[in-house]
């Protein structure tokens, strides 16, 4: 059903974020309309990832959902766009939000609890982990509305799953649960509901230990430079000789030869 239109008595939506550390836990919060990706929501999450990105204090990003619900994905209260134009205004916005977080250089943890919708499950494709609870579905209604898949969806899912099982998960349009998003690589862990934040969070405090140089190159790597092996010792040869030279290989050498955790500082 479409979402009913907020009033100006609602709370409008939110994008809170909350520190735990050096990570940026950041939560998509208009409960009442199961944290649609509408027009206002998704220019809040841009403001917000441009300014996490360029936080020093920052090492990881956690992204989840409010009330117990990632995101029920597209607006569809806003559906269908006045014309042509909006349409294509749309699909810009949404493409700007997908290449945003896909360049965000730090890692991101995606905690899923719930449902998991359409162009939110292509968020949940671009984030580094994935820890899903017990209760998380992730629903791929296009062809059932008669629309094709956004959110970079034809892209990233088949990175995460494979093609073959993306074509069948986004031609069916069947629902998979936690369990079955494990088995098929959509989801890295699965824990209890209670432990979804915390796992998630545990894990974006892991990965914000790690050389920030490196990560933000492998990131890059991986989202170029995976497609061959001709491009993939490209990359190699591109950042490889650079890092050889940062103060933070020296410091992971050190660390490593007297088997201590390595202090980096991103220099």
């Amino acid at each position: 059903m479409p979402e009913p239109h907020s009033t100006a008595l609602e709370a409008p939506p939110q994008v809170r974020v909350e520190r735990a550390g050096a990570v940026a836990v950041v939560t998509l919060d208009d409960e009442r309309r199961r944290n649609v990706l509408g027009a206002e929501l998704r220019d809040r999450l841009r403001a917000v990832l441009a300014e996490l990105a360029v936080d020093p204090a920052v090492g990881a990003v956690v992204l989840t959902g409010a009330g117990g619900c990632f995101s029920g994905g597209g607006d569809l209260a806003s559906m269908p766009p006045a014309g042509p134009a909006e349409a294509a205004g749309r699909m810009a916005e949404i493409a700007g939000l997908v290449r945003q977080l896909a360049a965000l250089d730090k890692p991101v943890v995606a905690a899923v609890s719930g449902p998991a919708a359409g162009v939110a499950v292509g968020l949940v494709c671009l984030c580094d982990v994935v820890v899903a609870g017990e209760s998380a579905r992730f629903l791929f209604p296009f062809t059932r509305l008669g629309l094709v898949p956004d959110g970079g969806l034809v892209h990233s899912l088949a990175r995460r799953v494979g093609p073959g099982r993306a074509r069948a998960v986004l031609l069916e349009g069947a629902p998979v649960g936690a369990r079955d998003a494990l088995a098929a690589g959509l989801a890295d862990r699965v824990v209890a509901d209670p432990g979804v934040l915390d796992a998630a969070i545990a894990a974006a405090q892991d990965l914000a230990q790690r050389a920030p140089l490196a990560v933000a190159a492998l990131k890059r790597g991986l989202r170029e430079s995976s497609g061959s092996l001709g491009a993939a010792l490209a990359f190699e040869r591109e950042h490889q000789p650079a890092l050889f030279g940062t103060a933070d290989f020296r410091e992971g050498k050190q660390a490593f030869l007297e088997r201590r955790e390595p202090s980096f500082s991103g220099r």
